[in-house]
């Protein structure tokens, strides 16, 4: 049985997992600080020289597990077999801000990406104290 906090915390959950995905995309796609010359799977940071596939790797893998942790608390979905998905999607939503908030930091540039970011950051940390509250879904059944 989901909670009160159960929609706007399922809403949120979709909207960053879009939200990140789309702005990953047209950042791959449009980014000039991206190397591209050696191919996608080799791309790095033109500034740094990172390799970003792992990074991109969980970024679209954060943006996947919120999506469909958002999705099943809109659905419905059996809590037993999905709740801990919840619970890991937050998480990771909660690491990849924090994290990514280092590099916005470091180059004032990219001041206006910190925003999304730190909305990321603390929807999470708000989304798991609601869900070890009991608020999202119940912890006890009826």
């Amino acid at each position: 049985m989901t909670g009160p906090a159960a929609l706007p915390v399922a809403l949120f959950m979709l909207s960053m997992g879009i939200g990140i995905a789309g702005i990953w995309t047209i950042d791959i796609v449009r980014s000039p600080e991206i190397d591209r010359s050696r191919g996608m799977l080799r791309a790095r940071d033109g500034a740094t020289g990172p390799l970003l596939v792992p990074h991109w790797l969980a970024e679209y893998g954060t943006a996947a597990l919120l999506a469909v942790g958002g999705l099943g608390l809109l659905l419905g979905w059996e809590h037993g077999a999905w709740a801990w998905l919840i619970a890991v999607a937050l998480g990771t939503l909660a690491y990849t801000s924090l994290n990514s908030l280092g590099w916005v930091l470091a180059d004032r540039a990219r001041l206006a990406y910190g925003v999304p970011m730190a909305i990321g950051l603390v929807g999470a940390v708000v989304s798991i104290w609601l869900l070890l509250a009991g608020m999202v879904i119940e912890l006890t059944s009826p």
